[in-house]
């Protein structure tokens, strides 16, 4: 997966740059209205859905493909799980594991098969709460590029879950402003919101550069809180 290697390579920097992916967590988590008390946290990375919670719980499960960014999770409480969430075996090695409640903030996006994941998900826990970043991300940026966007539609990730959960859900849009190009397209790279891979070439990249006509980023996410259909 093009985007684990990217967290794997800038897991030192994250922290300085996932602004956005913070805020996600922090509306997510503050809108939930379950408060389980054995969490499983899916793409959990370095544990901004975690430090998010306010109540007691028991135990905490933060599953990711990337081990540099589970390194940068706080521990109290918390078992970590390298795997990724598109490998079934990956759900086996949650074991005899039970749970109340199943969040995933800016991970699932990535997915390769992005029903399946919701209906593992579906079956693991009762209750969800997922942010997902849509292909509205960067629309103009691909627009310029004539490029595609290597995530999925809010409308087919709202399918998708509706299919295994029962969901109510919000859909949000962000923009992050910077003083110039260079200083944003560092921090696409340096933030873990680029799909890893080199779509683009070099010639287009000075052009996208000449005459992006924002000094923001624009991003759109969905969030779900969902009650799963086999509960």
């Amino acid at each position: 997966m093009n985007h684990i290697k990217e967290f794997e390579r800038f897991a030192h920097e994250y922290q300085n740059y996932k602004i956005i992916q913070s805020r996600v967590a922090k509306h997510l988590v503050r809108n939930t209205p379950f408060c389980g008390r054995y969490l499983l946290d899916i793409g959990a990375g370095s544990g901004e859905v975690y430090r998010n919670i306010d109540w007691d719980f028991e135990r905490f499960v933060a599953l990711d493909s990337s081990k540099k960014m589970l390194a940068l999770h706080p521990s109290a409480k918390v078992r970590k799980i390298v795997c990724d969430f598109d490998d079934a075996c990956c759900w086996q090695k949650l074991g005899s594991d039970s749970f109340d409640l199943a969040f995933s903030a800016s991970a699932l996006q990535w997915s390769k098969n992005l029903e399946k994941a919701f209906f593992h998900i579906a079956k693991t826990a009762p209750f969800g709460a997922f942010a997902l970043f849509t292909s509205g991300t960067f629309a103009t940026i691909h627009e310029i590029l004539g490029l595609s966007s290597p995530i999925y539609n809010k409308e087919d990730i709202l399918a998708f879950a509706s299919r295994h959960f029962m969901v109510d859900y919000e859909v949000r849009g962000y923009r992050l402003f910077f003083e110039d190009t260079k200083q944003m397209f560092t921090y696409i790279k340096r933030s873990g919101v680029s799909s890893g891979r080199k779509r683009a070439s070099v010639a287009q990249l000075r052009h996208l550069l000449q005459t992006y006509p924002h000094r923001y980023l624009e991003f759109e996410v969905v969030f779900l809180w969902a009650k799963s259909r086999y509960c």
